[in-house]
């Protein structure tokens, strides 16, 4: 079925104790006759890569830059990656600038272990004739902001370092962010940690600043982004296109579904960031629950934990209001569908 929601539907997010239904959801969504304006904060990484090539293929989508953030890898490494990423998908005219190499505050934590030393793997991109802005990320989306005629959204799919920092140097500029859709996060268990997911492991400061800052916001976490999973033969899938991205692609799915076997035994890998990209373009494929969401900065066991409350009596009695729209469901197999559709389109 598909998430369209019509009087009656339930749907409801898990894993929790008391069910938070599914609502309507707030994200703008582009369109082919009104593509929307969109900025990627990311760390690529195996699933970013995805990200980036599904955004420049999506025509309701228009990709106005990439910046990078240290994460899944070094932040050289990850701009690196993201320069040589647009190469290969025909799009080298879109701006990249590196931003944060590590958080606001604490020690540096990289996913190396999942992502490979470089953040891509094993695979080797041919070098881009392209060079990253020398204003670095956060004035570079500043500037992207200001220039824009409409507001426009923001995928931070990577720590949240960088949107903390703008948000900072720059306060006057929220109100021209359309909405953040953010990978990170989680109602229930971690992946970095039992309490918390990578992204927001690796900066809960910035995370925090980002969760207060009342932009609205869809935070896709694990929940959904542990149904948005690719398999071998999803990975055969993409490479039958026929296309160069779609190639590395599946080269890339196949050492990260590699790295995941070795790590946990599965034979299949989520491919996180594609769902908040997704999302802004497809109206339909996720379903999202609304949620007061807070971030755990303690130095304790639940450090970096999303801390997302969805009942209504207890928000009232501890005076919260939702903040963000939280992904609950998504349609593997559609999900799938879109990515290899996605990677056929590029060259």
């Amino acid at each position: 079925m598909a998430f369209g929601l019509t009087e009656g539907d339930r749907i409801v997010a898990s894993p929790t104790f008391f069910p938070v239904p599914a609502v309507v959801r707030s994200a703008p969504l582009g369109t082919v006759e009104r593509p929307l304006p969109l900025i990627i904060d990311s760390d690529p990484g195996l699933d970013d890569a995805l990200a980036i090539g599904l955004a420049i293929a999506r025509p309701e989508l228009d990709l106005l830059a990439v910046t990078t953030v240290g994460g899944n890898a070094d932040v050289r490494h990850c701009t690196e990656n993201a320069l040589r990423l647009l190469e290969v998908y025909g799009r080298p005219d879109i701006p990249v600038a590196e931003g944060a190499a590590g958080p606001l505050t604490g020690e540096v934590v990289r996913a190396t272990a999942i992502h490979g030393e470089g953040g891509i793997g094993r695979t080797v991109l041919p070098p881009s004739t392209a060079a990253p802005r020398p204003e670095g990320a956060v004035e570079l989306i500043a500037r992207l902001l200001r220039e824009a005629s409409l507001p426009v959204a923001i995928a931070p799919i990577g720590p949240l370092t960088n949107i903390a920092l703008l948000l900072r140097l720059h306060p006057g500029l929220a109100e021209r962010i359309a909405h953040l859709s953010i990978m990170g996060g989680s109602i229930g268990e971690g992946n970095t940690t039992i309490s918390a997911e990578f992204n927001i492991y690796a900066d809960p400061e910035a995370a925090e600043i980002v969760f207060r800052s009342g932009i609205p916001m869809t935070m896709m976490g694990l929940d959904v982004t542990h149904m948005a999973t690719l398999d071998a033969a999803a990975a055969a899938r993409l490479r039958a296109t026929g296309t160069a991205s779609a190639a590395i692609a599946a080269e890339l799915v196949e050492f990260a579904i590699e790295r995941v076997g070795q790590w946990y035994g599965g034979t299949t890998t989520a491919i996180h960031d594609a769902v908040a990209v997704a999302h802004l373009a497809i109206e339909d494929l996720v379903a999202v629950a609304r949620y007061n969401v807070r971030v755990d900065t303690t130095d304790g066991p639940a450090r970096g934990r999303t801390v997302c409350e969805g009942l209504a009596h207890r928000m009232r009695r501890q005076g919260l209001e939702p903040n963000a729209d939280v992904g609950i469901r998504i349609e593997r197999e559609r999900f799938e569908g879109i990515l290899v559709d996605a990677f056929g389109r590029l060259p």
